[in-house]
């Protein structure tokens, strides 16, 4: 673009400088006139290449980001090179498992498959969503259509009466006649701007970007609101188990306060022992009813995710799968064009970008044709004869001159508009890295929590078993049974939180490293539905 300038101002220059010199000048005048020509177009020159200047250039094409080879969180392999040194030590080559598609299926939850097809087709987010990316769509066809001339018909008609007192100025006489003056006119308008400096073309180019990045922004939907209803699905599991184990732990301290009240009635044992034992009862009911709550609560959650009523009717007979091995991260940089959410920043930086040039380029001359074909007639099916028609055709190229800074500034606004959007492609890239890191070393902790608990599990009901034989025995009090009863409900109920988080981090995990949720099999068989308000039968 700056070349083109350069070109034009030349131009001017060079006209400015061949313009006739009268004859009858002399030799000093004519260099004198031709010195302040040329000084007039050297300004008029400066002041368009003013214009010409952009700090576009200035703005990198993708986030400067070092990128590590390998994830910090996992021990991956990395390929090493032979050193200049060493020639002939040969490479080692090791491949890093790519990121799978259809995680969703590697979880071998038929029930959870069942819901996440419900979500997708009656969610209500992601129906905005998909509403949202179909207007994207619509707005490159309304800023493309610039472009292209723009034709306008404006027809009229009008009909009044006349009298021919009216007509001569005269006073109407008896029996005077009036006249019926009927008008049809129509005019064809055209308007079409010549998109020299393609600044049009820079417009549309954003729309069209803009458009893309909301498609991404639709499939960044989608994988979140598959992740959502999983998480939703293992939330509820998880309290309908905690609800179990709640009933569970009920009945055990019934139980043992029934014991102690036998052995009370016999004298075995203290109304102290009693008391304890009928408070453990209360506070059991008490924590019961809070878990029905909890799972009456995450059943509606799951409910508003499906785009159903929130009721609390729902036939659950649901176990948390236990997860083995790892999955597979793929290396870092592929994170960059595989995140949904990754790659709309990427593009919405692009747009501002066109934006901005567009904005540049509006400071340039713009080239604009119009043109009317019209008549007025008194009858429909001569309003288009040739012999009385008016033409008209005007081209103007006009150039902003003053405009109080508003051209600059709308330029300027444009660039920090871009900006902006690096400033947040920066911050989302960063943000995914982040997600990624923590997830991994959290279901390394994840893991070695699970196990540690699963082995309190089975020493806390070894001790209860025996605090149990020795108070039949009179050798321990109840406070020692009291404790060992806590200890393995709550150990029960800590391997349960400690499933479900390893579930829960997993679904991060995925969606974390902008795997698919759905093969690419169910992809192409559309197996996974589109949202949608109409219903077909």
């Amino acid at each position: 673009m700056k070349s083109t300038c350069a070109k034009i101002s030349l131009n001017t220059m060079d006209l400015a400088m061949s313009m006739p010199i009268r004859q009858h000048r002399t030799n000093r005048e004519n260099a004198y006139s031709a010195g302040k020509a040329f000084k007039v177009a050297s300004l008029a020159a400066l002041l368009f290449l003013s214009g010409c200047m952009s700090k576009i250039g200035n703005l990198p094409d993708e986030a400067q980001i070092k990128v590590p080879e390998a994830w910090e969180s996992v021990k991956a392999p990395v390929v090493k090179t032979p050193s200049p040194e060493a020639v002939d030590t040969p490479a080692v080559e090791v491949e890093v498992e790519p990121v799978i598609g259809g995680w969703l299926n590697s979880l071998n939850d038929d029930a959870l498959n069942t819901h996440v097809k419900k979500a997708l087709s009656n969610n209500p987010d992601l129906l905005s969503s998909a509403a949202q990316l179909k207007n994207a769509i619509e707005q490159v066809t309304i800023t493309g259509s610039g472009l292209w001339p723009q034709l306008r018909f404006d027809g009229n008609y009008s009909n009044r009466e006349s009298s021919s007192a009216a007509a001569t100025g005269g006073a109407a006489q008896d029996g005077g006649s009036t006249t019926e003056i009927r008008s049809i006119g129509g005019a064809l308008n055209i308007q079409w701007e010549a998109d020299i400096w393609r600044k049009l073309s820079q417009r549309k180019k954003a729309a069209a970007l803009d458009a893309k990045a909301q498609g991404e922004l639709y499939k960044a939907a989608e994988l979140s609101l598959v992740a959502n209803v999983s998480r939703a699905w293992y939330n509820l599991a998880t309290n309908k188990l905690q609800l179990d184990l709640a009933q569970k732990r009920l009945d055990s301290f019934q139980n043992t306060s029934k014991l102690i009240e036998e052995n009370y009635e016999r004298g075995l044992r203290s109304a102290l022992d009693v008391y304890l034992s009928r408070t453990d009862v209360q506070l059991n009911i008490s924590s019961l009813a809070d878990s029905k709550f909890n799972y009456i609560q995450a059943l509606r959650a799951l409910k508003t995710l499906l785009g159903e009523y929130p009721d609390a009717s729902l036939e659950l007979n649901v176990d948390l799968p236990e997860l083995a091995s790892g999955v597979p991260t793929g290396l870092p940089a592929e994170l960059l064009t595989r995140r949904p959410d990754v790659r709309a920043s990427q593009l919405q930086y692009q747009a501002q970008i066109a934006n901005a040039k567009a904005a540049h380029r509006d400071r340039f001359p713009s080239l604009t044709f119009t043109g009317s074909i019209g008549e007025s007639r008194d009858t429909f099916n001569s309003i288009f004869d040739s012999d009385n028609s008016i033409r008209n055709l005007v081209s103007s190229l006009t150039q902003p001159i003053f405009a109080s800074g508003a051209l600059k500034a709308q330029e300027m606004r444009a660039y920090n508009d871009a900006e902006i959007a690096y400033a947040s492609l920066v911050r989302t890239t960063l943000t995914a890295f982040e997600e990624v890191e923590n997830s991994l070393t959290r279901e390394t902790v994840l893991f070695e929590q699970h196990s540690a608990i699963k082995e309190a599990v089975k020493l806390a009901q070894g001790g209860l078993n025996l605090a149990l034989d020795r108070y039949q025995s009179g050798i321990e009090n109840y406070t020692t049974v009291l404790q060992s009863q806590r200890s393995l409900f709550d150990s029960l109920s800590n391997e349960l939180n400690l499933r479900n988080a390893l579930l829960q981090n997993r679904i991060g995990i995925h969606l974390a490293l902008g795997g698919d949720f759905a093969s690419s099999e169910d992809r192409e068989t559309d197996n996974v539905p589109t949202p949608s308000i109409t219903k077909t039968p």
